[in-house]
């Protein structure tokens, strides 16, 4: 498969930042992940965090940031080894689709305070 283009995206957040806001705002879980993504990590809040640096990063690789989707337009879930695998929603897929390119890989990490991520567009 021959590759034109490569769009990196990173990100980086504080986990002791992100638990203290999800546990102020309750109904934050909700608006940033899918049923199926909080259910994949079984609602530990360390693997949330690392999944939304993850969709911080593919927004990057997509170039728009939120404007014009929203935390449900990219689901990263796990296939059976462990792999995050990432799902976009049509309007993620044509923005990706624009920039020429037809795949997505994420890859997530933490220590005991960060969680980062890097996304390859392609």
């Amino acid at each position: 498969m021959e590759v034109k283009f490569v769009f990196p995206g990173i990100d980086i957040i504080e986990i002791e930042r992100f638990e203290r806001a999800c546990k102020r705002h309750p109904k934050i879980v909700s608006r940033l992940f899918t049923e199926k993504e909080i259910k994949c990590v079984n609602g530990n809040l360390v693997s949330l965090a690392a999944r939304f640096a993850g969709k911080e990063a593919v927004l990057k690789s997509l170039g728009t940031g939120l404007r014009g989707l929203n935390w449900h337009d990219i689901e990263i879930l796990k296939n059976e080894v462990g792999e995050p695998i990432v799902s976009l929603s049509v309007r993620a897929e044509m923005i990706a689709k624009v920039r020429e390119c037809t795949s997505i890989k994420v890859s997530l990490s933490h220590s005991k305070s960060n969680a980062t991520a890097i996304a390859l567009l392609y």
